[in-house]
């Protein structure tokens, strides 16, 4: 009877153990992330005729104004997130848009040191099919995709 005992003490100690080494191991995933997340923000510049304008990347929200589309400042959600080491790349949904905002998605990826470049999907299921054939090339107006190239101020 004793040895059921302390088997089963064994048992629920090693549970405990396991539990608490996976709560630790998803907090530091999380610190990571956020960590990892706030070299994202910051302010970016776009020229040209569609894409002359700023975006903003703040911690909590976003904003996006460019010749043909006002996203006024919303919360975010991170669709996508470069891992540490590679090149910078992250895509927000916006939270809330407003009438005169054309895009759900932006994706922001890092090109060179300052440069980067932001794409504006106008849903999210343009976003989730870029990669499919002639999702991104085609000429219906759900599947356009504003590419604009930034430049990180500082």
């Amino acid at each position: 009877m004793r040895e059921t005992e302390a088997r089963s003490a064994i048992r629920a100690y090693d549970m405990n153990l396991v539990g608490l080494c996976l709560l630790a191991l998803a907090c530091s995933a999380a610190v990571a992330g956020a960590a990892h997340a706030h070299t994202f923000t910051g302010k970016f510049s776009g020229t040209g005729r569609a894409c002359n304008g700023m975006l903003h990347v703040r911690s909590q929200t976003i904003e996006w104004r460019s010749s043909f589309s006002r996203c006024a400042r919303s919360g975010y959600e991170v669709l996508d997130m470069s891992r540490p080491g590679e090149p910078g790349r992250m895509a927000f949904r916006f939270k809330t848009r407003g009438a005169k905002c054309l895009y759900e998605v932006v994706a922001l990826e890092q090109v060179d040191g300052t440069d980067w470049t932001a794409d504006g999907y106008p849903s999210l299921e343009a976003y989730r099919k870029k990669d499919a054939p002639g999702w991104r090339d085609s000429p219906l107006p759900a599947r356009l995709v504003l590419e604009c190239p930034m430049t990180q101020l500082r």
